[in-house]
């Protein structure tokens, strides 16, 4: 069967990239079918696991989904994805056993060579790990396993590496490359299909992989391995979790790119530093746009939590880091530009420690449907509109998020788009104290008042300075004041410019800067510049996470991204539990903890078993229909 690269959700179908044969175009690999595949006489499994020998059906009907078995429902319910190794030579071997033996199921099959192989569609629950099979998804990974139990199966062709699981080593065969890539591309499917499973593993105090159970497996959600769920396993043994979290959260980017190639972070150091150098430079140079943390179109104390990227109009917008979308608007211009915009939420984990933190991207270019248009906005196009909307929508490091608009003051537009990065707490103390300097303004209002702030813009008049921040003292302090760099590592707390309060008014009424400006003026100024522009609603504010009291810490987007980098470049090398063949202590680990070719137990708990009756049926009883509520498959 050659199959395709979609796999099947809901009997919706989604692309992978890699090859998948799924039950519908080889139905001998299909766990609906209820007899053994090698003897169609027989119904029940030849060696069941346990509380399997009555069982003629290999999956169920999820529980918690009741009969309402669309996308959404799963959605829901779907926030474990485990993983184990087979212990079989191949996949179609690892179907057998699990199918005529055992009477088992899992949802994917990956082969030596890397080619998927898809059992049952995600919203029927397989019966893999006992106590998740509920809210879990699961795949076998082919795998002899234990290379000290099977020395020459694969003839010296396949590397040997060790682990240490609950106490025991292991001498264990890796895994092929096409197996990592296909598991990789699954879980990059996973994340957007699934907003309630993030891109995390069971982790210690350091960031690195637990390899140890977990202490109720019930509760935990993310990517685990079968020993995570039980100590009678050690499967999927040798699994890199550190790498492969960092492979299916992408690599991080700059949003846009100042040439032709997509605007990876290098490794190196120091092209790092020249490449960010590039970027302080667009934003400070002698083009116009919005400065951090304050001058939106370079003029006045007004508060600016971003920085505007200069480029033409159309250049593609990506997200630096793994998120999802919670927040976004299309809709038509107002006379400062583009009003459209797209925040994500992320979510990680620095070292031990989980951050969460928010990046805005305004004044993007109007989206329409095609081979250009983000993934996003193809699924949520139907729900977009003149108001902000809420969403959940998981997207990748690198992944395109829109396209650059135009935005500039009134009858002087060009191509920019704002970049801006916010968090309800400082999170540089959380995982680097001090490399922030922190300004407390969370009282200034709508104009800063900081004086680490504006003492450094505003410049003497007659001997003194008067407070007043001119068009002119904003754009040399930005384009020629060496002091300007210190503004890149300024972590400030401020309410959000885009915070819909009834505040904006009173304070252009009163601020000094506009003193001079007729009230019909400052009134058009609102009217015209900044309520088209405001997004963030409770509403809106309440469903993305953010906080209450629309007070955010912003960091200079450049800085945070080349920061964030360099604090996580680590995340995507081999954990350190896995070590080289030359390590193993030549004892062998207990004989009663198994691979899945050798258990019959650890993958089924009642909740699996006493979902059909336990009157046993025979052929007669197949022929006349399976009694399962009109699910056969």
């Amino acid at each position: 069967m050659n199959g395709g690269s979609q796999i099947i959700v809901c009997g919706q179908r989604f692309d992978v990239g890699q090859r998948v044969i799924t039950w519908q175009d080889d139905p001998s690999v299909s766990a609906y079918t209820l007899h053994r595949t090698d003897k169609p006489s027989e119904i029940y499994p030849f060696s069941p696991a346990k509380g399997m020998g009555h069982m003629a059906a290999r999956y169920r009907p999820r529980r918690l989904i009741g009969s309402d078995r669309s996308l959404p429902r799963l959605q829901q319910v779907i926030r474990q994805f485990v993983i184990h190794h087979d212990g079989c030579p191949d996949s179609r071997s690892c179907f057998q056993v699990l199918h005529n033996e055992r009477g088992l199921s899992v949802h994917f099959l990956i082969d030596n060579d890397g080619t998927i192989f898809q059992t049952l569609d995600l919203v029927d629950c397989a019966f893999q790990a006992a106590g998740v099979n509920e809210i879990s998804v699961g795949v076998e990974l082919c795998n002899r396993g234990d290379a000290l139990r099977f020395p020459d199966c694969y003839h010296g062709r396949r590397d040997k590496v060790t682990c240490r699981i609950n106490g025991h080593q292991w001498l264990a065969y890796a895994y092929t490359k096409p197996q990592i890539d296909s598991m990789i591309s699954i879980g990059k499917a996973m994340a957007k299909i699934f907003p309630n499973l993030p891109q995390s593993f069971p982790s210690g105090g350091d960031g690195e992989p637990m390899w140890a159970s977990l202490a109720d497996p019930r509760k935990y959600t993310g990517y685990l391995g079968h020993y995570h769920v039980t100590q009678q396993k050690w499967d999927p043994g040798p699994f890199d979790f550190k790498y492969f979290a960092s492979k299916i959260r992408g690599r991080m980017v700059f949003p846009v790119a100042l040439s032709g190639d997509k605007p990876d972070l290098p490794d190196d150091e120091d092209k790092l530093t020249d490449l960010a150098a590039q970027y302080y430079e667009n934003n400070e140079g002698e083009g116009e746009g919005g400065y951090f943390p304050i001058g939106p179109f370079y003029e006045s104390r007004l508060w600016h939590g971003g920085i505007h990227i200069r480029a033409d109009k159309g250049t593609p917008v990506y997200a630096p880091f793994a998120g999802k979308v919670v927040a976004a608007r299309q809709t038509d211009d107002c006379p400062i530009g583009s009003r459209n915009f797209v925040l994500l939420r992320h979510n990680l984990t620095v070292g031990a420690t989980p951050i969460e933190f928010w990046t805005l991207f305004f004044h993007l270019d109007a989206e329409s449907p095609g081979p250009d248009a983000p993934a996003w906005y193809l699924r949520a196009q139907s729900q977009l509109g003149d108001d902000a909307v809420s969403l959940s929508i998981e997207v990748s490091a690198g992944e395109l998020i829109g396209h650059v608009g135009e935005a500039g003051p009134p009858g002087r537009l060009e191509g920019q788009v704002h970049v801006e990065v916010m968090s309800a707490d400082e999170i540089g103390e959380k995982i680097d104290p001090g490399f922030w300097h922190t300004v407390e303004g969370a009282g200034m209002g709508r104009f800063c008042d900081a004086p680490e702030i504006v003492d450094k813009i505003d410049k003497p008049v007659d001997g003194k300075k008067d407070g007043v921040l001119s068009r002119l003292e904003v754009l040399n302090f930005f384009r020629q004041d060496p002091a300007r760099a210190s503004f890149h590592k300024l972590a400030v707390h401020h309410v959000s410019e885009w915070a819909d309060q009834n505040d904006w008014q009173v304070a252009l009424n009163r601020v000094k800067d506009f003193a001079d400006l007729p009230s019909e003026q400052r009134q058009r100024l609102y009217r015209d510049q900044i309520a088209p522009v405001l997004w963030w609603t409770d509403d809106i504010g309440d469903a993305a996470g953010l906080p209450s009291d629309k007070v955010v810490w912003n960091y200079h987007p450049i800085t945070f991204i080349v920061w964030l980098h360099e604090e996580l470049k680590g995340a995507s090398s081999t954990a350190k539990g896995i070590g080289a063949a030359s390590d193993f202590q030549g004892q062998a680990a207990p004989t009663n903890i198994t691979d899945d070719a050798d258990a019959t137990d650890g993958f089924t708990d009642d909740e699996d078993t006493f979902f059909e009756s336990n009157k046993k049926l025979n052929l007669e009883d197949l022929a006349n229909g399976y009694p399962d509520d009109g699910k056969k498959k």
